[in-house]
């Protein structure tokens, strides 16, 4: 991720050479994503899914297709939180992702396991984007598998 990205025309060329080649699709089909746009429900059909490699452990790339056109592809860079979503994760999640404009979603990435993940989404707008995203969700991972330790020991001290 060290290239120069002066080279790269926009974000789909620079995640085609570089994101996409050491990554790994996930096949089959995926559930769209749900979101509120003006208080109107919208869905965002997931075109693909790929599970980044090497230092990007638990990162996925999601491809979308817009909802109303422009762009026509959206990029969303998501990391797992947790295997297993549950309410109480979710609450010890979302005040850091409304505070750094991040989504929490329950999303099964593999739906035939039955399993729904909670993530972390953030879309990706620019290609400078790429590189700041992946340390911010990076930093809340830790943050957040901190506080469910910190949260663990407290109920097994009582």
């Amino acid at each position: 991720m060290n290239e120069n990205i002066a080279e790269f025309k926009s974000l789909k060329d620079y995640i085609n050479k570089t994101i996409l080649k050491n990554a790994k699709k996930i096949k089959g089909r995926h559930t769209p994503i749900s979101e509120m746009v003006n208080n109107v429900p919208k869905t965002l059909k997931v075109k693909d899914i790929y599970r980044l490699q090497g230092d990007l452990k638990n990162f996925y790339l999601f491809v979308s297709k817009s909802f109303n056109g422009n762009p026509k592809i959206l990029y969303f860079l998501v990391v797992s939180l947790a295997s297993q979503s549950s309410d109480l994760l979710v609450s010890l999640a979302k005040n850091f992702a409304k505070r750094n404009n991040l989504k929490l979603i329950q999303y099964s990435i593999f739906p035939k396991t039955l399993r729904i993940n909670l993530l972390l989404i953030k879309e990706l707008i620019e290609i400078e984007d790429f590189s700041k995203s992946i340390q911010i969700l990076k930093n809340f991972r830790i943050v957040f598998q901190n506080r469910l330790t910190t949260f663990r020991d407290l109920i097994e001290n009582e």
